[in-house]
């Protein structure tokens, strides 16, 4: 059932009816049946399923939960409000309350969050309503032949309120105009609940100052005393107008409120945010024991600590379980409490505790906590402030801080916490990496009410976006947007529109094509890899890679097929680590790369030194985080180059304090953690598997060693020559055979793209001289001839002497027979 005074008003701002989907006539007594409710509910109302429809148009109602006793759960009085034509749920109620152009169907109706509140329902869990004319509980059997058609409650004389404190409003500010519109119209009024009155459009609530400038939407009255001459029967309810009611506000108190609903129409503003789901419920089920009297006492201190990164949709989450839970929120950001001086920092501090006291229920939210407790420097902890932190969260008394204060502290950056800071927070949770089918929802509601393209496909979209958080997704939608509009402006007349022709085009919109994603996407994953190293799939098919047949067979077996097969995985038939060792230049990194993108796999690309650092336990820090970065992206392929330089022998190092010793430890820790993650690929390449620790080598690391050899005979040059050519435009004379004739005969692909190299730089001095001379025009294309890539082969000198090639082959033969 949905709140709503009439069709046309919204159900915030009415909070004392309640609509009804329904056109059949049936007796006005019944129960409802079990009902199911929606994954995602708009914070504007909640769906329950009743056992059938009854002729109750424009009636008063006594509407309580089924199997509730009369002592825990009050009746409540509404009326009857039948909306026709039916609602489009998404439209009517905001992303998130249903499929788009989902009908509200027969046997269900909507309730508004401030009804659910005050009737005691939860929106998490499946509920019943039981629905009684008002006339059954209100009037004598001997009277009811006379009374009139539709009789309605009386008005009460008075009205005693008080106002909930609230970190959002001020509990002193002068309400007298936003109350005498509120109840300019009659509202149905009963002891103990709480009123939704809206202050859009109230000057007065600025109170004169402008730092109270309004930032909420409603303000939250408890009912406490209602005076009025009630009829016979079920007492308490009355209608309450400027007219009939004199109104006194008393003064504060303190209590849980209804899931704000002037965010409804947000899409990360309802009570289950897309891809957060999991987060809120977990927070909820850590916050919810503490709202009973005495479950402090033993659940212990309720404080929380949030981990993730940033843009992961921490905030959200706290908001969502907030409003799940009628929870005050206060957020605090850290870096506003940090100070010159330790005493300016602990004042601070306890303004903001003192300030959440004053509101509870309440969670107080502090973000980015790692900030705190540092000292001027940055370097040093601040002694006085972790203090304060500390006995600030764990010295409350429970018997005497009901209703509770929670405190919820976010952090991207867990490792820079002071342990004693960290140890406070008896409760820790992570973000959870966005799974693909998380991501795909995220976009489906991002992109609900926008203009795609046909072409556009949104499950290939998240698939592509591997790593990515919440914030990235909406990033994306940002960059497509402005990518849309640079690509339909730079489709105008001459590339240029006039003011009144761009306000036009906004106006009308226009639809958001594969292009601008890809464009979008690829300025991302340009961002994400130059700031943090994020894995991207990189753009090189096995076009582009030439000859090195059996090693491509060799590398897709052990990749691909898993992929392919996931019934072998649960057979334990699988392998996650593959070494390249060969000369260099032979093409191991192209491979990996060409792997990546035919097998739509992230890459993440690490060279062995960059991962050293000076710091002790800094740089096992840094295998674990790439390992870290590789899962949140999987499927991935964790590409290291230059193994040899980061997994030497143990023991033979030489450096003092053994720093690659454990860096090797740290690294076969995390090879051997890969069993439990299935959708990540390890390759390795070096020079000098004979360098490496033995330990590596074993099964169930890098246990498949492949040798990616120099081009031998002149096919398998002709392979990768073509390859390297085909980007290239070519004379109809050039004939590779015979520039082949005029090489080495040992070439690796390096060697093979350097001919090409010089070829190409031949053929520009060419250009730039025939051009100053005036003999060829500007326009015309750069194409290689034949003699051009003659000149370089005559100056082709192989990469890799005979006398290397043969100790290549000595170390092949060397680990084949291991």
């Amino acid at each position: 059932m949905r709140i709503g005074q009439a069709t046309a008003v919204p159900a915030r701002h009415c909070p004392d009816f309640f609509g009804w989907a329904q056109r059949n006539q049936r007796p006005s007594h019944f129960p409802a049946r079990s009902c199911r409710k929606r994954k995602q509910l708009s914070r504007t109302g909640f769906l329950f399923a009743v056992s059938g429809s009854c002729g109750l148009l424009g009636e008063w109602v006594w509407v309580a939960r089924a199997g509730a006793s009369s002592d825990t759960a009050q009746p409540h009085l509404a009326k009857v409000q039948v909306q026709e034509p039916r609602w489009n749920l998404a439209e009517r109620l905001g992303p998130g309350s249903g499929q788009p152009r989902e009908q509200l169907a027969d046997h269900l109706a909507l309730v508004s969050s401030t009804l659910a509140f005050n009737l005691g329902c939860d929106p998490l869990e499946v509920g019943e309503l039981r629905i009684q004319r008002y006339t059954e509980g209100s009037i004598s059997p001997e009277d009811r032949g006379s009374c009139s058609l539709l009789p309605g409650p009386p008005f009460a004389r008075e009205l005693h309120i008080d106002i909930v404190s609230s970190p959002n409003y001020s509990t002193s500010g002068n309400y007298d105009q936003v109350l005498y519109r509120h109840f300019q119209t009659p509202r149905v009024v009963q002891e103990g609940d709480i009123l939704c009155v809206p202050t859009a459009g109230q000057v007065e609530t600025l109170e004169g100052r402008l730092e109270r400038l309004p930032r909420w939407h409603e303000v939250y009255f408890k009912v406490k005393k209602t005076i009025g001459d009630a009829p016979g029967g079920l007492s308490g309810a009355y209608l309450a107008d400027t007219t009939h009611t004199s109104l006194y506000m008393v003064g504060s108190t303190l209590s849980p409120v209804p899931a704000h609903p002037s965010g409804g129409q947000s899409l990360w503003g309802g009570l289950s945010p897309p891809g957060l789901e999991a987060l809120v419920t977990s927070l909820c089920a850590i916050l919810k024991p503490c709202l009973q009297p005495g479950g402090a006492l033993l659940t212990g201190t309720n404080c929380v600590l949030l981990r993730g990164p940033p843009g992961s949709g921490k905030t959200t989450a706290v908001a969502a379980a907030c409003s799940r839970l009628g929870l005050h929120l206060l957020k605090v950001p850290c870096s506003s409490l940090c100070a010159d001086s330790s005493a300016a920092s602990e004042a601070k501090l306890q303004t903001a505790f003192s300030r959440a006291r004053c509101c509870r229920p309440a969670v107080l939210l502090l973000t980015a906590v790692d900030l705190l407790g540092r000292d001027h420097n940055g370097l040093g902890e601040d002694p006085r402030v972790v203090a304060m932190l500390r006995h600030l969260l764990l010295d409350e008394d429970p018997p005497s801080s009901f209703p509770p204060l929670m405190a919820v502290a976010t952090t991207s950056r867990a490792q820079g916490l002071p342990a004693d800071v960290q140890m406070a927070f008896p409760h820790e949770l992570e973000v959870p990496v966005l799974s693909e089918g998380q991501r795909l929802s995220i976009l489906q509601a991002l992109t609900a009410h926008l203009p795609l393209g046909q072409e556009v496909n949104l499950a290939q979209l998240a698939r592509r976006c591997a790593g990515f958080v919440a914030g990235d997704l909406c990033a994306l939608l940002a960059h497509s947007s402005r990518a849309a509009c640079t690509r339909i402006k730079n489709s105008g007349s001459g590339g240029s529109l006039s003011e009144e022709d761009e306000v036009e085009l906004c106006a009308a919109g226009f639809p958001l094509l594969a292009e601008d994603f890809g464009q979008a996407l690829e300025q991302l994953q340009t961002a994400h890899s130059q700031a943090v190293g994020a894995p991207k799939i990189p753009s090189v098919s096995w076009h582009d890679v030439g000859g090195l047949q059996e090693v491509k067979r060799e590398i897709l077996e052990t990749i691909q097929l898993p992929l392919e097969h996931l019934e072998l995985l649960g057979l334990g038939l699988r392998r996650s680590g593959l070494l390249l060792h060969g000369p260099p230049g032979t093409g191991k990194t192209l491979l990996a790369k060409a792997v990546a993108t035919e097998c739509s796999l992230t890459f993440l690309s690490v060279k062995g030194p960059e991962l050293i650092n000076m710091y002790v336990g800094q740089s096992e820090e840094n295998v674990r985080e790439v390992f870290s970065r590789a899962r949140a992206a999987a499927p991935c392929i964790i590409f290291f180059d230059e193994l040899d330089s980061l997994a030497p022998s143990r023991g033979r190092s030489g450096d003092s304090g053994g720093v690659m010793d454990r860096v090797v430890s740290q690294l076969l820790a995390e090879l051997d953690g890969l069993h439990s993650t299935q959708d990540v690929f390890v390759i390795g390449a070096t020079n000098r598997p004979d360098l490496l620790d033995p330990a590596l080598l074993r099964p169930g690391r890098f246990d498949k060693l492949v040798f990616v050899g120099a081009s031998e005979d002149r096919a398998s040059q002709l392979r990768v020559l073509s390859a390297i050519t085909h980007k290239f435009k070519l004379e109809p004379s050039v004939n590779l055979v015979n520039v082949l004739d005029h090489c080495p005969p040992q070439l690796t692909g390096a060697d093979l793209y350097s001919l090409c190299s010089d070829a190409m730089t031949s053929a520009l001095k060419r250009r730039v001289r025939d051009l100053e001379e005036g003999l060829e025009p500007g326009s015309s294309a750069l194409l290689l001839t034949m003699e051009d890539l003659l000149q370089a082969a005559s100056r082709l000198q192989p990469s890799v002497s005979e006398q290397e090639l043969l100790r290549y082959k000595h170390i092949q033969r060397k680990f084949a027979a291991c």
